[in-house]
């Protein structure tokens, strides 16, 4: 074991713990009558693709890719719920149709701010300039005028509306953490295999999850309450990385016994059923071989 293995294996625990906390915040979020919080609702696969893009051709790393795609899926959720009860509760008055358009016609500026936010978090030396924020909003808004101070104030009030917090657990973190956790960190390929399969699941989450639901539940989410059990499910993302982590491994160990060993001591880490995470695995797997 060298020094960077030791360290690393004595935080993991810690790690965990603060993700699962992380996650059951989540969880309590979406079970919530009195406020309105649908993860992914906000960012469809179009919104999805274009933060690919975008990133991809800044050269940002996948954490910055990630932070911004859920920094941009809450804050929209908050703004969404703010006008609406701007709109309808407090002022009794709007039309849904005029909701929908304020929140729509400054979204691809709020993106850019998650974007510049993100950037900021993951790397100092990589931050979106605000000169870059321009060039980028001039590419994906043509029809819109930008300067300076509007993109200050932008990124200003999704930090503000966010409680001047950054959501740091996303699923790359907790493959990271579940990597390490299994001794499969430094096992080769693993880290860019596991990368490409979340590009993946965020590209074909609809399809991944809906099979997922079928093998439990025979059938799709029909009622409310199946439908919040799903996004309380598409919630965890121990769960999530912990599939992946798997089904990575069906890449690189051609033995069934070894996948079992890793699915059990996976099941351990996250407190998933073994099962579970195998039949996620493999629909993950499928998707895979599929594209």
């Amino acid at each position: 074991m060298d020094l960077d293995t030791a360290y690393v294996e004595l935080l993991i625990e810690d790690w965990l713990t603060d993700i699962r906390t992380t996650i059951k915040q989540e969880e309590n979020l979406v079970r919530a009558d009195d406020e309105f919080y649908m993860p992914f609702v906000a960012i469809p696969v179009p919104i999805v693709s274009t933060i690919f893009h975008i990133t991809e051709y800044l050269d940002l790393g996948p954490d910055t890719k990630y932070i911004t795609i859920h920094l941009y899926d809450k804050f929209m959720c908050k703004y969404f719920w703010e006008v609406y009860k701007a709109e309808f509760i407090d002022h009794a008055g709007g039309s849904w149709t005029e909701v929908c358009t304020k929140i729509s016609s400054q979204s691809k500026l709020y993106l850019m701010s998650c974007l510049q936010l993100a950037s900021k978090m993951d790397s100092y030396s990589k931050n979106l300039a605000i000169s870059q924020v321009l060039y980028i909003l001039q590419w994906i808004d043509k029809n819109t005028e930008y300067d300076h101070s509007i993109v200050f104030s932008s990124e200003f009030k999704v930090f503000q509306m966010m409680g001047y917090k950054i959501p740091l657990c996303t699923p790359i973190n907790c493959i990271e953490v579940l990597l390490a956790a299994t001794g499969l960190r430094n096992t080769s390929n693993m880290q860019e295999i596991t990368t490409s399969l979340l590009d993946l699941v965020y590209l074909q989450k609809e399809k991944l999850y809906s099979h997922l639901q079928c093998l439990i539940q025979g059938h799709r989410a029909q009622t409310a309450q199946e439908k919040r059990d799903l996004m309380t499910l598409q919630s965890n993302f121990l769960f999530l990385g912990a599939s992946i982590v798997l089904c990575a491994t069906f890449f690189n160990y051609a033995e069934t016994r070894t996948a079992k060993i890793i699915s059990s001591k996976l099941s351990e880490l996250v407190d998933i059923e073994s099962d579970n995470i195998w039949d996620m695995a493999n629909i993950l797997l499928v998707l895979a071989i599929q594209e």
